[in-house]
């Protein structure tokens, strides 16, 4: 009877760990699915970087130059520059394993190691891009750089309907003027700084997704 029992044990201490296994695999591939989609994002981002790049160095060509450019080519130059970007970081993955103990994880070196990235690294980022954010992107100033750029006029298309387009105020001086200096100046800090910090935090995710994936192949 005894020896009925100890096995009954070690079958159930067997299946319980088996489960864990199991939850803890599942709870990796979480993160590691929340760590591909911040690569996925990445790509994107440093797209529309490489786009607000391109559209710097047209207008710096074009201010270094005698030529004269049409209004359509200015205003596409001037957009480019203004491309949107952003910083997004998706936790997901681990704020899931959190939230039931990351002490499921049973390789110390891995946990160690996401908490280090989750909790110091990714956190650090985010304060420094926020940082970024709110010191270079001065939103009012902005704003007073581009109305003593562009004016926004009414046109009649030919099926009668109307539109709003951009057209220069000074069409003639438009590339001298000290606020489109101003603007080049704001965009090329942001993008020096936005580059540097969203590389180091492509590096860190790489490094972090190649520790989960190498678990989760020797499981």
């Amino acid at each position: 009877m005894v020896i009925g029992i100890l096995i009954a044990l070690q079958v159930n201490n067997w299946n319980q760990s088996r489960n864990d296994k199991k939850f803890e695999i599942t709870m990796l591939q979480g993160i590691k699915s929340s760590l591909e989609s911040d690569l996925d994002y990445l790509e994107m981002i440093n797209h529309r970087v490489k786009d607000k790049e391109e559209g710097i160095q047209e207008l710096l060509k074009m201010t270094a130059s005698n030529q004269t450019y049409s209004d359509s080519i200015l205003l596409e130059g001037y957009n480019r520059m203004n491309t949107a970007v952003s910083f997004i970081n998706n936790k997901g993955g681990y704020e899931a394993i959190k939230s039931v103990g990351i002490d499921k994880i049973s390789n110390d070196s891995l946990r160690k190691m996401l908490i280090q990235t989750y909790e110091v690294r990714f956190i650090m980022v985010e304060k420094i891009m926020g940082n970024i954010f709110e010191d270079i992107d001065i939103k009012d100033y902005k704003l007073q750089l581009h109305n003593a750029l562009w004016k926004r006029i009414r046109i009649q298309l030919p099926d009668k309907t109307f539109k709003l387009v951009s057209r220069p105020i000074n069409n003639e001086n438009f590339l001298s003027q000290t606020e489109l200096v101003d603007r080049i100046k704001i965009e090329q800090d942001f993008v020096s700084a936005f580059s540097f910090w969203i590389s180091h935090f492509q590096r860190t995710v790489e490094y972090c997704l190649d520790a989960v994936n190498q678990e989760l192949n020797n499981e």
